[in-house]
């Protein structure tokens, strides 16, 4: 399952979960029009803020996973749901974080989003 996400974010950002990273401590620098730039960083903490929100939803996840499977008498249902539930918090994660990825592209231009990459 964490796997699926790492890949997943991995494809969608270029190589490296903590994109946002490089463009929140490039944005300011990079982007001249300064009222962009803020939209920009405040973005990326925005997704930080949801990354966060994942990792501890995951951790909380993972425990009821293993409360699951430690149960001889867990049923079919009972893993049907928690696989449910575990499917629907990684796609809102996922969901949410392509949105943000895309909101901070439709404020820069080609050059500014090359720019800020370049920073790695």
């Amino acid at each position: 399952m964490i796997i699926g996400v790492i890949t997943a974010l991995t494809l969608l950002f270029g190589g490296a979960i903590f994109t946002f990273d490089n463009i929140r401590d490039s944005a300011e620098e990079v982007i001249k029009d300064k009222d962009r730039a803020k939209q920009v960083v405040s973005i990326t903490k925005q997704a930080d803020e949801e990354y966060e929100t994942f990792a501890k939803n995951l951790n909380e996840l993972s425990e009821q996973f293993l409360q699951i499977n430690q149960d001889y008498n867990a049923t079919r249902e009972e893993l049907d749901s928690f696989s449910t539930r575990s499917k629907k918090n990684r796609m809102a994660f996922l969901e949410k974080f392509v949105e943000l990825c895309f909101q901070v592209k439709g404020l820069v231009t080609v050059e500014e989003w090359q720019a800020m990459h370049s920073e790695r």
